[in-house]
């Protein structure tokens, strides 16, 4: 349709013009010009490719890569681990999905996972704050879980629609870390705020 061809239109001149930025014989004051390019297209909270890591999956875990530097936790982190230093992370991808620490990309950073791994409990929404190396080589997650509601104040409307997957939670985490490994995750989520203390979590699953 049109918007098919609009957008296969665009993507080939973007093709072209990297490309051509990426010439030898591309005038200088056209390669000044590439910084610029680059910062306004972008995908916004893009990670450094220093901090990405995108290696395929291995028996359900992502290892730490072998010319990974370590670095001093911080105190909420340390807490956590009981560890000074450790391997940290801005991202990485697992099963063709990027994760991302919040500070990173706050999209990426929002999932649904099953506690301790069990799948008889139901997912909880949590938000990545740190993507970590552990002593035996594997990189996990510490998140904070979304606060539920104070169902004496609050009714949640969206409990009458059990068939449409978005539920009213605290806009506040919990104030300790917990540990998630990649494996254990369901699906990022989208959230949007209704209020300064509560916000709708809709799960974006791709099953």
């Amino acid at each position: 349709g049109e918007l098919e061809n609009t957008m296969l239109r665009s993507y080939i001149k973007a093709a072209r013009l990297h490309r051509w930025l990426a010439r030898t014989d591309c005038p200088p004051a056209i390669q000044e010009c590439r910084a610029l390019f680059d910062k306004v297209y972008a995908p916004k909270g893009a990670p450094d490719p220093s901090q990405e890591l995108a290696e395929d999956p291995m028996d359900d875990i992502v290892q730490v890569p072998d010319s990974a530097m370590t670095s001093t936790v911080p105190e909420d982190l340390y807490a956590l681990i009981r560890r000074r230093t450790a391997v940290l992370r801005a991202s990485l991808k697992f099963d063709g999905i990027v994760y991302c620490r919040a500070s990173t990309h706050m999209g990426n950073s929002q999932i649904f996972f099953y506690p301790n791994g069990d799948k008889s409990l139901t997912p909880v929404a949590a938000s990545i704050k740190y993507i970590y190396g552990t002593l035996t080589g594997e990189m996990l997650f510490a998140v904070q879980r979304h606060l539920p509601l104070d169902n004496n104040r609050t009714i949640d409307p969206f409990s009458m629609y059990p068939d449409f997957p978005a539920k009213l939670y605290s806009t506040n985490f919990q104030s300790r870390l917990e540990k998630a490994k990649v494996s254990w995750v369901v699906s990022h989520f989208a959230r949007w705020a209704v209020s300064d203390s509560h916000i709708v979590i809709l799960s974006v699953s791709r099953d």
